[in-house]
């Protein structure tokens, strides 16, 4: 610590001191936080390029597409960067503050711990707000336009999802698994195919052929395959003993291309990830309507139900009673049987829209909740930072590697638990920066009790050295 920073401590009144001081620690915060930021995007986009550029090379697809997908891509690395370059940030700071003992100084010269934080607690809080922004205002669109590029792309590109020696995805094509010995993107070619086609219960058809072309038709409501030089097998699952075999010169598959996955029927319509929080709530308010008329009619029909139980008279039959008892319950149980169906199905109705609803308000969770990890990182990574003494990148990298994988995994799993109804979506949102903000309390409240005395004792020393030196 420079002398004129000691003397500013001890000597300027208590506004000026905390202005510069923390002028002084966000000078120490903010080279830190773009340095994480840079590399973390960097990070994120070469494991996105590392997952993706097989996909997009070498499909015929230019160079100016490939980049918009790239740059559409940058906004979902936007959102998770800043919550760790905060925390990498706070840690590499307090650890540089910690290592040259200006903390300790700063704590005997009556600095408590949480008024050198309050300044990178505020830039948390500002990052928090400009990363839900971020995450409300911008990511939506950039999500959508990806996918509707990626559409464009598999419009233009049929072949775009069919990889060269492996089967395609069940996924993508339901009722047919394509396989190609060679794909030739550039121009929506493929060699040695052999098609399997499921679309029927009752038969199995096999088709092969030396070369196959794929475009879509006019309206892009089905696929058109054009097959040269094959062979078509035909079994059937209610005669084993049948088998049909035939060659072709050329031979046309049509596929719909709603079940394709290369076609969506309506554009325009978003996912969970597309939409706003506004726009997700106004969802979710739709649900609960339908959710209120659909109990509505489950109460209905269960009073019918058991008024129709009830007007029954409710008699059972044994050994002996009469065939017209028999009979009669036999009428009785059909005439049961809807109502009890009706009731079933309104029951499963309710618990499909409840759930749809769920993963809705799961995705508005998350949109505040990451921001807020912005905040709840810099409570963890400032006092972990002090206690750790090191200021260096890779101290600072590393510790935050393992609290964010902690953070992912509670998050990740906190999603699944509430997509599927086991917890509420707001406990699964939540629930990892409620655990890291008590870790982090726990470290500062350690941090503000730790070396009071070795701190008095350093500045003595300082001060009786300056002493002896006049």
């Amino acid at each position: 610590m420079t002398e004129r920073f000691k003397h500013t401590l001890l000597s300027r009144g208590w506004w000026k001191t905390s202005f510069r001081l923390w002028g002084y620690i966000l000078k120490a915060h903010i080279g830190p936080f773009f340095l994480a930021f840079s590399v973390i995007m960097f990070v994120f986009l070469l494991q996105f390029l590392m997952r993706f550029i097989d996909k997009l090379v070498g499909k015929g697809i230019d160079a100016w597409t490939i980049i918009q997908l790239i740059t559409l891509n940058l906004a979902w690395m936007v959102v998770l960067a800043m919550p760790m370059a905060s925390l990498v940030a706070s840690l590499m700071a307090f650890g540089s503050l910690s290592a040259s003992n200006e903390i300790t100084a700063m704590k005997s010269a009556g600095v408590s711990f949480v008024r050198m934080m309050f300044p990178v607690v505020l830039l948390g809080a500002l990052l928090a707000f400009a990363d839900l922004r971020f995450n409300n205002d911008v990511l939506p669109d950039a999500n959508h336009a990806v996918r509707n590029l990626q559409d464009d792309i598999k419009r233009k590109k049929p072949t775009f999802s069919i990889e060269a020696g492996e089967f395609t995805d069940d996924n993508a094509l339901p009722d047919y698994s394509i396989y190609a010995k060679e794909v030739v993107h550039g121009t929506n070619e493929m060699r040695d195919v052999t098609i399997y086609d499921h679309s029927s219960p009752q038969e199995i058809i096999v088709l092969t052929a030396k070369k196959a072309r794929i475009n879509f038709s006019n309206d892009y409501k089905t696929l058109i395959m054009q097959l040269d030089s094959g062979e078509l097998h035909e079994a059937f699952s209610l005669k084993a003993d049948e088998y049909r075999r035939g060659r072709f010169v050329k031979h046309e598959v049509r596929i719909p291309a709603s079940g394709f996955e290369f076609i969506r029927e309506d554009e325009e319509t978003r996912g969970d990830r597309e939409l706003s929080a506004d726009e997700l709530m106004a969802y979710v308010r739709t649900r609960d309507t339908i959710i209120i008329s659909d109990t509505k009619i489950l109460k209905t029909r269960l009073s019918a139900f058991a008024k129709q139980v009830t007007e029954s008279g409710g008699f059972s039959v044994s050994a002996d009673s009469s065939l017209r008892d028999t009979i009669k319950l036999q009428m009785l149980r059909a005439e049961l049987r809807n109502p009890v169906h009706q009731v079933a199905e309104s029951a499963t109705q309710i618990s499909l829209t409840r759930r749809d609803a769920g993963g809705y308000l799961v995705e508005i969770h998350k949109k505040y909740s990451l921001p807020a990890a912005c905040i709840v990182f810099v409570l963890l990574g400032a006092p972990l930072g002090a206690l750790a003494r090191r200021g260096g990148i890779g101290i600072g990298v590393g510790l935050s590697i393992g609290f964010f994988i902690v953070y992912w995994a509670f998050l990740i799993g906190g999603e699944k638990l509430a997509d599927r109804g086991i917890i509420s979506p707001w406990s699964g949102m939540w629930s990892a920066n409620i655990i890291l903000a008590a870790v982090g309390l726990i470290l500062i409240n350690r941090v503000m009790q730790e070396r009071q005395g070795f701190g008095i004792r350093l500045l003595a020393k300082l001060f009786k050295r300056k002493k002896d030196e006049v």
